[in-house]
This record gives structure tokens, C-alpha cells and sequence, in this order.
């Protein structure tokens, strides 16, 4: 990476900065000196290889490392700061800014996030150009006449599948008078890279590519902000635009040369001999707010936003197929048209008319309206395979209508004791779903001690409960679904949640700390689909200070997920209705989470280390279950999922002089992992029988690091 070769010129370039602060800060005026830090050393990772899990939003290379870089210089009547992080790497950050103290203030940053999928894939995809992959067609041929998809290992090359994002930020803000503020800023966020992408052509005729990522949003936000001792009021824009390079997908069919189709082709993929998509189409948003918040009598304060906006967005609509057997399926129109109104509301209260009782209550309301017209389809093509007659009739404009109103009490009748009381309705209205109304009421109730000489406890009970109207149970069976199943977002509910919290200070050396949450969720009238979602934590904490020596902190959780899912196996006709092809999911996951801490400020007069471990353990099962009548094949059941992640550290530094210390530490990333779905023994392998696979494997990690650095302060 280019960057990185300017490194040493850099650091170099700052520790002269750095010296020469110091001494600069010496002028007239009253000002004061800078203060900063540098922080420059070197690191060597070991165990990286093609590791991309470790490495996934980090740049981890052994190198020389500029980590952090701080600088400060205040005068009379401006301020300006400077800092620099892991620069010359794929994840550093630059930011600055100035201020004139009452009258302006402007900022900058620029940040790079890196995502590493995986270093160690291989695909026999040539991009031929942006968003068009291209197998050999001499290949292709050959297994269209019966080769098997092993033929293309000649043509595999190396993938390395990642992107990148490159976040810049501007931001002004001038204070015309001492009550009004105006304010904008600007960020450029864009993206660049590959992806692992699903491009499949059937059931069994699976193609992952790495796909091209290329695009770039601009959000602005513009401001006038007038406030006083009595209230604020603001009124703003915000806008936003989206623009892709790479807007189309096109690739090969890695079983098919030449156009064809039959019936079923949508299982067997293989008709047409190339497949296209579209990607994320341009778009922009647009929305006006205004906010105020004024200051009533006692001890109470109201608080209004209302905002408007717009979402557009009108692409080329990408034909039906590209497989040249088809007969051309007409377009209603030839662009999406698309476009939302959104209408937002908030309006709170708050008020504590005596010590004793505080009192709040605030209503919220979401309008999303759809105007996008309607997109007639009689007739559309299964993965560019064969014609097939639509279900729906066309596209659905969803549409949502959201009111939330929540009220809150809270009664303290001794000093260091208080309980707390709330209710919230919220009511959605949609279109184009399967339950159109959808009422939840939730009741809440806790109770609090706090700032008592031997610590503080927290005890809170939520329950709540959604119904719905309006099911069109016909709907279902038009699309060919159970008219018993239901969707988890918008099924009946009932859900009850505990949860408690304890600090205990027995001594001053001595914190213990405890939390429990229980979560239960059950579905009455859903027969297929979530049954019930379930969870349970527990975690214990230890801390220990015997003196201003030494800190030592110990702890560990534990937390249970479960899930139930039903469902039926059945093909239209007597199977449909027939309750001994029910099956069910149940879905258990355990984690364990243990952490450790001791940190020694003062080993020696100029020594101080710190040591780190923590432990993650994570055990996941899927159970099948059939009923004792079924005339189901007998269950084979998965194998365990499981994660185990150990990182520990030490650290230790030694102050050199007042302002110069010189660091050394270790570090230990460890990660084991048994996924029968994403681990080697599943997917390692670019070509298997039925996928094109770009091998987006869950690969264990062993990563060592050793470091050392010297920090100066100022």
C-alpha cells in the first residue's frame, strides 16, 4: 500500500512538529502552551496469512506505526486541535479543527474502514468489464455437453475479496449573534472493493462472485439554530445522494453456452446462458425539519419536531431476461419512478412539579407514503430461466403508518428510593401486508435505590402484548402459503421481561457487582412460523483495589437464546393440508463470557503494566422435531455449531523522563470455530458439485502480536 512507504517521512515530519511545540508556545499575548502526544513504534504480527476474520474492519501488518498523534494550541480567543490515528493503513483517520471562541467553528475528518471478506479466494470469473464476468467459453461448451464444472480449475485465479470506505467530513458553524447559530456540513462517504455476491441460476446451479462495489454517497446538512434561557428553536435540511458506477450485475452460466429453456429450468439452471441483476440504483432523500423546545413553569420543559421529506428515485428498469430463447416481456414503463413521502412527528413534556415526582409523556408518529404507481407484471421469468405466471400480479407498494404514545411516573418518597411507573401503546397501520393493524400495549413498572453507602439496585418488569386485524388469510393462499402461518414482525404476541441489577460496596477495596434479564416471547395464534423466542442472562462481576497500586477486575456472564420455528413439507395438493408432514425448529444458544483485568500503575516509580484475558464461548444446536405420526424420512440432525475466542494482553511502560515513556506489549487473538455451513469441511473449495463458490469461509485464527512504541507528551 503506497501510504505506508511515506511513513517514516511522516513520523518524522511530526515528532519535528511535536519539538517544536513546546518552545512555539512560548509568545505574548496570554496564550497558553500547546499540549499534545505522539505515539510511534513498531509491530509484528504473526499468524495472519490469509486470515480475513481477524483482520476485518483492522489493518493488523507487521510495520512501523505512527498510532497516535494528538495536538492542541490554545490562544486568548481560538483553539485549534490536529490528530492523526494508525496512519498510512487501511484504517486510519485525520481530523482537525479550529475554533474562534462565540463566533465560528469549523472541523474536518477523513476516515478509512476497511472489510476484509477473505484473502484466500479463487474464482475462474474474469470481470471483462464493470459489473460483467466472463467464463471461458471453450470450458463452458464443454460442460454443457457434459463435463463436469471441475473443468474450470484451470482457469482459477486468485480473488482477494474486500472493500474499503473512505468517510470525509466538513462541518462549519458560525454564530451570527449570541442567540443564533448557523450550521452545514458535508460528508462524502464512498466505497470501493469486491463482495462476495449470490448469482444463482437455480437450485442446483449456485454462483458466488466477487462482485464490484464502486459508489458514493453525499449527505449535506444545513442549519439555523436561535436559542436563549427560555428555549430553542431550529429549523434544518438534510439531503442525500446516492450514485453506483456499477449499477447492472452481468455473468456466465458456468453450465450453459447457448440460450434454452423448459419448465424447469428454474431448478436445474440451466436455460440461459448468462444471468443480469440490477445493483443499488442512483437515489436521493430529501427531508425539511423544524424543532422547538421551550422552558414552562414548574420545572418543566415541552419539545416539538416535525419534519418532511421526499425519497426518489427513478433508474432504467432492467428487462425481464437476457436469455435470448424468450420471447421479450414488455415493460410497463421504462424507469422505477419510485417515490416515498415521509411525514415525522415528536412532541414531549417532561416536568418534576415537586422533588418527589417527575413526570413525562411524548407522542411520536411515522407517515411513510408510497406513491410509487403501480408495476403491472402478468408474467415474469424465474431466474432467467423459464416464464412463469405472477402470483402477486405486480409490484406492492408498501406503505406505514406508525403513532407511539408513552407515559412515564417516577415517585421519590425517600431520598435514595424510587419507583417508576410507564405505559406505551404504539399502532401500526400498513398496506400490502398480511396483517394490516397491528396495536401493542406495553406496561412497565421498576424500582431504584441508589447513591446508598453500600452501592445500588435496579428491579424492572415490562410486559406487553400485539394484536392484529385485518388478516386476509386468502392472500396466503393465493401465494401458495399456509393460511396458519404468520410473520414474526407483525404475528400476535405476548412478551414479559425481567430484569435486575445489584452493586454492593462492602468496603472501599471491594465492588461486587450482579445483573439477571429474563425475556419470554410466546405467539398464541401462530401455527406456522416463530413460535416463541426466549432469553435468560446472567453476569457477576468482581472488583478489587487494595491500594492505588494495585486494580484488579474480575468477571463472568452467561446468556441462553432460544427460538421454536414450525413449518410444513408440502407440495400443492393432498400434502398441503396434511399435518403429518409437520416439522419444527428448535434453536438453542449458549454463551459464556469470561473477562479479567489487573492493572499495576506503579510496578516500580516509573513502571506501570496491565494484563487483559477474555474468554468467549459459544455453543449453538438445532433440533428438528417431527411428530409421532409423520410420514416424514426420519431427522438427521446438524452437528454443534461452536465458537471459542480467547484475546489476551500485557502491556507494560516505562516512563523515561516527566514526558517520555517507552511501551512493549503482547497480544493473543485466537479464534476456533466449527460451523457446518461455513467451515472448511463444507466449502473449501472453488469449484464443488452445483456452486461456483468464492469460499467466504468462518476461518479459525491464531494471530499473535508484539509491539513497541514510545509516547512523548507535552
Amino acid at each position: 500500500m503506497r501510504a505506508r512507504h511515506f511513513l517514516p517521512t511522516f513520523a518524522a515530519a511530526a515528532i519535528a512538529l511535536v519539538a517544536a511545540g513546546p518552545a512555539g508556545a512560548q509568545t505574548s499575548g496570554g496564550s497558553t502552551p500547546s499540549t499534545g502526544e505522539l505515539d510511534v513504534g513498531v509491530r509484528i504480527t504473526g499468524g495472519l496469512d490469509d486470515v480475513g476474520r481477524f483482520q476485518r474492519f483492522g489493518d493488523p501488518r507487521t510495520g512501523p506505526t505512527l498510532d497516535r498523534l494528538r495536538y492542541t494550541r490554545d490562544r486568548d480567543d481560538w483553539t485549534f486541535d490536529f490528530a492523526i490515528d494508525h496512519a498510512g493503513y487501511r484504517d486510519q483517520r485525520y481530523a482537525a479543527s479550529v475554533e474562534r471562541y462565540g463566533k465560528v467553528k469549523a472541523s474536518f475528518e477523513w476516515t478509512a474502514i476497511p472489510l476484509w471478506y477473505g484473502g484466500r479466494s479463487s474464482s475462474p470469473f474474469r470481470e471483462a468489464a464493470a459489473g460483467v464476468f466472463r467464463l471461458d467459453d471453450g470450458i463452458q461448451g464443454a460442460v454443457e455437453a457434459g463435463a463436469d464444472v471441475s473443468a474450470y480449475a484451470s482457469t482459477l485465479q486468485s480473488v482477494d475479496v474486500r472493500s474499503r470506505r473512505d468517510i470525509a467530513t466538513a462541518s462549519l458553524v458560525y454564530s451570527a449573534t449570541p442567540e443564533l447559530d448557523l450550521s452545514a456540513t458535508f460528508r462524502s462517504t464512498r466505497r470501493v472493493g469486491s463482495m462476495p455476491w449470490s448469482a444463482s441460476f437455480g437450485f442446483n446451479n449456485a454462483v458466488e462472485l466477487p462482485v464490484t462495489v464502486d459508489h458514493r454517497t453525499n449527505d449535506i446538512t444545513t442549519a439555523a439554530e436561535w436559542s436563549n434561557r427560555k428555549g430553542v428553536v431550529r429549523v434544518a435540511y438534510d439531503g442525500s445522494f446516492f450514485g453506483n458506477a456499477v449499477d447492472t450485475l452481468v455473468w456466465d452460466n458456468p453450465v450453459r453456452l447457448t440460450d434454452s429453456t423448459n419448465s424447469r429450468a428454474y431448478i436445474g439452471g440451466d436455460a440461459s446462458s448468462q444471468g443480469r441483476m440490477p445493483l443499488w440504483p442512483d437515489s436521493s432523500s430529501h427531508t425539511v425539519s423544524a424543532t422547538a423546545s421551550a422552558a414552562l413553569p414548574a420545572r418543566s420543559r415541552a419539545t416539538a419536531y416535525v419534519s418532511m421529506g421526499s425519497w426518489l428515485q427513478d433508474a432504467p428498469l432492467v428487462a425481464h431476461t437476457i436469455n435470448g430463447a424468450i420471447d421479450p416481456i414488455p415493460l410497463p414503463r421504462d424507469t422505477a419512478d419510485a417515490e416515498a413521502r415521509i411525514v415525522s412527528m415528536l412532541y414531549r413534556i417532561t416536568s418534576r412539579p415537586t422533588p418527589m415526582v417527575w413526570l413525562s409523556a411524548q407522542y411520536r408518529s411515522y407517515d411513510y407514503d408510497n406513491r410509487t404507481p403501480h408495476f403491472a407484471v402478468d408474467d415474469y421469468v424465474r431466474l432467467d430461466g423459464n416464464v412463469a405466471a405472477s402470483a402477486t400480479g405486480g409490484s406492492e407498494p408498501f406503505d406505514l403508518t406508525r403513532h407511539f404514545f408513552d407515559v412515564d411516573a417516577s415517585f421519590t418518597p425517600f431520598r435514595f428510593v424510587a419507583f417508576r411507573a410507564g405505559y406505551a401503546r404504539q399502532a401500526d397501520d400498513r398496506t400490502y401486508r398480511f396483517v394490516e393493524t397491528t396495536v401493542e400495549h406495553t406496561v412497565r413498572v421498576s424500582a431504584d435505590a441508589t447513591a446508598f453507602s453500600w452501592g445500588s439496585a435496579r428491579v424492572q418488569y415490562d410486559h406487553s402484548k400485539r394484536t392484529g386485524e385485518g388478516l386476509d388469510e386468502q392472500v396466503l393462499s393465493d401465494i401458495g402459503e399456509q393460511v396458519s402461518l404468520r410473520q414474526f414482525d407483525i404475528s400476535d404476541r405476548d412478551r414479559d421481561r425481567v430484569s435486575a441489577t445489584v452493586q454492593v460496596i462492602p468496603v472501599d477495596a471491594l465492588g461486587v457487582s450482579a445483573s439477571l434479564a429474563v425475556g419470554r416471547e410466546r405467539r398464541p395464534d401462530a401455527a406456522f412460523g416463530l413460535q416463541d423466542n426466549d432469553l435468560l442472562g446472567v453476569s457477576v462481576g468482581l472488583d478489587v483495589v487494595p491500594s492505588d497500586l494495585v486494580d484488579l477486575s474480575l468477571s463472568y456472564g452467561y446468556e441462553n437464546y432460544s427460538t421454536l420455528q414450525r413449518s410444513r413439507q408440502a407440495n400443492p395438493g393432498p400434502q398441503f393440508d396434511d399435518p403429518t408432514r409437520d416439522w419444527s425448529t428448535d434453536m438453542d444458544e449458549d454463551v459464556h463470557t469470561w473477562t479479567a483485568a489487573l492493572r499495576l500503575p506503579q510496578v516500580t516509580e516509573r513502571t506501570a503494566v496491565q494484563v487483559t484475558y477474555d474468554f468467549v464461548r459459544d455453543t449453538m444446536q438445532y433440533l428438528y422435531g417431527l411428530p409421532a405420526d409423520t410420514t416424514l424420512p426420519p431427522v438427521e440432525q446438524l452437528p454443534a455449531l461452536r465458537n471459542d475466542f480467547h484475546r489476551a494482553s500485557a502491556d507494560l511502560e516505562y516512563e523515561l523522563s516527566g514526558q517520555l515513556a517507552l511501551g512493549i506489549g503482547y497480544r493473543l487473538d485466537k479464534w476456533v470455530v466449527r460451523d457446518f455451513a461455513r467451515d472448511a469441511a463444507a466449502l473449501n473449495a472453488p469449484l464443488v458439485p452445483g456452486l461456483v463458490n468464492t469460499q467466504y469461509l468462518w476461518v479459525p485464527y491464531d494471530v499473535h502480536q508484539v509491539y513497541a512504541r514510545l509516547r512523548y507528551r507535552w
